[in-house]
């Protein structure tokens, strides 16, 4: 375990800020009020790079935890521990950085320095007058923040740590108080960059330790207890054309190790045991106990393995990742996948028949064996819409009659495929036939029957889709057998006989006589006008 390592750019950094507080015991000029400007500037980015750090550490801690909670409990709560501490004593600096550069009139909007840089009333009134109360508090905190990361390591750690940690307040020459011979008669910019370099120490602290937390985790531990090689693959089925992708890795790997990843066939040292496990071979020589060999590119510890999925079929494969052993030789774990290489299909279902109708809801199924329905999605190239159903089919709604055409697309590894298509006819749908409450269509009926009809009603004949056509009008008239004369028509707004047509049918209609229902207006599902046929009835005893 090291300490915290700074960068040359963090070392001149800090050699620059004693310079500069040397020179400021002399007369003060601009070009070091400029050059305390920038190396505040240089802190600043190098606040940042710390705090990008550690969050790529906590992030990594956090990993570990939630793949083994057990072992890496007690770090990882420590860590977050740490973080708060960091942020608390973090958040005050910089709250009393703004409240200095806010006194000093703010920061100029073109140089960006300090508006009063050389005001050196602001951080005695601050830190220094009153006692000294914001100063010795802040020096306060600093010490406590400084022992309370400490208290978060071992003891062997902390000793060590209590060495290298930055964040200090060393005790000042002279017998003066810390607050005053930092603060007292010192120009904002001073005060300011000062406090950014304790931010930098806080940070740097703060590295140290949540690095020193995680390198505690399988630390002194010579070798895992079980290993396995793992095979993880985003989807076993593959389309047609679509690489084949997995990842190989040592289950419990060790960030001492560096697996190396081969595929190829089998030979004979490569064994199971009783479960039907492989089983991990230990080998002197670092020879490889496969045919054909081919070695994986490896990131991060993962073996990237890519196959061509040109050929349609279940495709199988073999391996082996290789460690170095603790001590002498090579471990060897065996690993074996398997994938599908399925043509690229999609499959439109009509509901009823490849036709779809004008005006009507034309249901159909859309589905792409191996992916997810969320991540299919069908296209209607057509004059019409086409809407998803609660339970995941699709209504198609057509307005005008030709061709048309959808076409399935689907999200395979993270980009839109175009997986199939399926051609439609549109149609409108077919007129309907006139009945007399939709059981009679013309012919002989006897009076009795017909007097117990109430209207006329349109039926579409054989047609599979539920079509609704509504009557709009029709007339009625009747021929009499003692006259011979055809009547009036009475013409009927609606399906349902008028109250003249009802007397007609009840009270003046005889065996023998004619009766003829003609100019049948409906209005179709897609709101259409059709005239359809006329029907006449031959009234018997």
């Amino acid at each position: 375990m090291s300490g915290v390592k700074l960068t040359p750019r963090q070392k001149m950094i800090n050699m620059m800020y004693l310079v500069l507080t040397a020179i400021l015991a002399l007369n003060v000029s601009a070009e070091v009020l400029n050059a305390f400007k920038t190396v505040n500037d240089g802190i600043g980015a190098s606040n940042s790079s710390l705090r990008d750090k550690n969050s790529d550490t906590y992030s990594v801690l956090r990993k570990q935890y939630e793949r083994d909670s057990l072992k890496a409990k007690d770090a990882f709560v420590k860590a977050e521990r740490a973080k708060e501490l960091s942020s608390q004593l973090y958040a005050l600096l910089a709250q009393y950085k703004g409240q200095m550069i806010a006194e000093a009139g703010g920061l100029d909007a073109v140089s960006g320095k300090i508006k009063r840089d050389d005001d050196i009333d602001i951080a005695t009134r601050l830190f220094v007058e009153n006692e000294g109360k914001n100063g010795k508090d802040l020096k306060q905190r600093i010490e406590n923040t400084r022992a309370e990361l400490l208290k978060l390591l071992n003891d062997a750690d902390r000793a060590e740590g209590d060495k290298l940690l930055p964040l200090k307040t060393n005790d000042v020459d002279g017998g003066k108080a810390w607050e005053y011979a930092k603060f007292n008669q010192v120009p904002v910019v001073a005060a300011v960059t000062l406090l950014s370099k304790y931010q930098n120490d806080l940070l740097s602290a703060e590295s140290h330790v949540i690095e020193t937390l995680f390198s505690s985790i399988d630390r002194d531990k010579h070798k895992v207890d079980r290993m396995a090689a793992m095979v993880m693959s985003p989807s076993n089925f593959v389309l047609q054309g679509e690489p084949y992708k997995a990842d190989v890795m040592v289950a419990a790997y060790s960030s001492t190790q560096h697996p190396e990843v081969f595929l190829g066939q089998f030979n004979q040292s490569v064994k199971k045991d009783e479960h039907g496990n492989y089983l991990m071979i230990n080998s002197a020589s670092d020879a490889i106990p496969l045919t054909n060999a081919e070695k994986v590119d490896v990131d991060g510890g993962d073996g990237k393995i890519v196959m061509a999925g040109n050929t349609i079929g279940s495709k199988k494969y073999t391996g082996v990742v290789r460690v170095k052993a603790p001590g002498e030789g090579y471990e060897f774990y065996p690993f074996e996948g398997e994938y599908q290489v399925a043509p690229k299909v999609a499959v439109v279902s009509p509901k009823m028949m490849n036709v779809m109708y004008i005006g009507l809801d034309n249901g159909i199924d859309v589905s792409v064996p191996g992916v997810a329905s969320s991540d299919v999605t069908p296209v209607l190239e057509a004059h019409g819409t086409l809407e998803k159903n609660a339970d995941g089919s699709y209504n198609a709604r057509l307005t005008a009659p030709g061709p048309a055409k959808v076409i399935v697309k689907a999200k395979i590894n993270g980009r839109e495929v175009v997986m199939g298509e399926q051609q439609f006819r549109v149609k409108p749908v077919p007129s309907p036939v006139s009945t007399l409450d939709g059981i009679y269509e013309g012919g002989k009926i006897s009076l009795g029957k017909i007097k117990s009809t109430r209207g006329v009603v349109p039926w579409v004949k054989y047609f599979e889709y539920p079509a609704k056509f509504v009557v709009e009008s029709y007339q009625v008239s009747i021929r009499s057998k003692k006259e011979g004369d055809i009547s009036t028509p009475v013409l009927i707004k609606g399906p349902l006989y008028n109250e003249k047509t009802k007397d007609i049918i009840q009270h003046r209609l005889q065996a023998g006589d004619d009766v003829f229902f003609d100019e049948i207006i409906v209005r179709g599902p897609a709101g259409d006008r059709r005239k359809i046929n006329d029907i006449a009835f031959a009234i018997t005893k």
